[in-house]
């Protein structure tokens, strides 16, 4: 009977459908890792879920963003580090243009509540532009991409990032209020951890490119350096 339903559904149902059976094991995180894929598509209705549930829950949208980053914080000891990094300069920041306080570093964990707050004010407002939102979101994930060289930040932060943001909205009233904005939160999260990171490791390779070309090229530098020293060396010794 189980299985007459399920073929039945629509394919986003039926994906859905599997999620459901499999999340009682696996929990959010096992939804956000399972082998078969989802269909991230959104629907007409699930948009309107989306904008719903963005409204009902915004009043508390920078409690639920600081929620999440501790939550990553706490579960990933380089980012803990990033963000005290950032706290400690802030801190001299502020110590040294006393007379405007409301300077601060971008690398905070509040700086960070604040952006992605007005993150997802922009995505859900401008859910129907894709190509807009895709590359407003690869951006952001090119933006980091200079913390894998200074901090050692890789892609695995962001897929973890992705599962603490949907264990923490799937428990929202707003996002269990019906089916359909839990499905298109999932879909909606998922879409961008993966354009964060698809645009965190393009940048990435790119910067890793040049860094290899700039050490090449000190090293080039370096060795005729040590040549010309020779030549010195060797003429100051050969008599006229």
């Amino acid at each position: 009977m189980a299985e007459q339903h399920a073929a039945s559904l629509s394919k986003t149902d039926q994906q859905m459908h599997m999620a459901d059976k499999r999340s009682a094991s696996l929990g959010i995180t096992g939804l956000l890792r399972m082998e078969d894929p989802i269909d991230v598509r959104i629907s007409f209705s699930q948009r309107q879920a989306l904008i719903a549930s963005w409204k009902a829950m915004r009043p508390q949208a920078c409690n639920v963003m600081r929620k999440i980053l501790i939550s990553l914080e706490n579960d990933t000891p380089k980012v803990k580090q990033i963000f005290y990094k950032a706290a400690v300069l802030d801190a001299f920041s502020r110590e040294s243009t006393p007379e405007n306080t409301s300077i601060t570093t971008s690398g905070t964990i509040e700086e960070h509540v604040k952006f992605m707050t007005n993150f997802f004010d922009e995505l859900i407002q401008n859910i129907d532009n894709e190509c807009e939102a895709i590359s407003q979101i690869r951006k952001i994930g090119q933006d980091h991409a200079k913390l894998n060289h200074s901090c050692s930040f890789n892609a695995e932060i962001w897929e973890r990032l992705g599962e603490i943001a949907m264990q923490t909205l799937s428990s929202l009233d707003a996002v269990q209020k019906t089916r359909e904005g839990a499905k298109a939160w999932l879909a909606l999260i998922a879409c961008v951890t993966d354009e964060l990171r698809c645009g965190f490791e393009g940048e990435t390779r790119v910067f890793s490119r040049k860094s290899s070309s700039a050490e090449r090229l000190t090293e080039d530098e370096e060795l005729q350096q040590r040549m010309r020293q020779m030549r010195l060396e060797f003429t100051s010794t050969v008599p006229f």
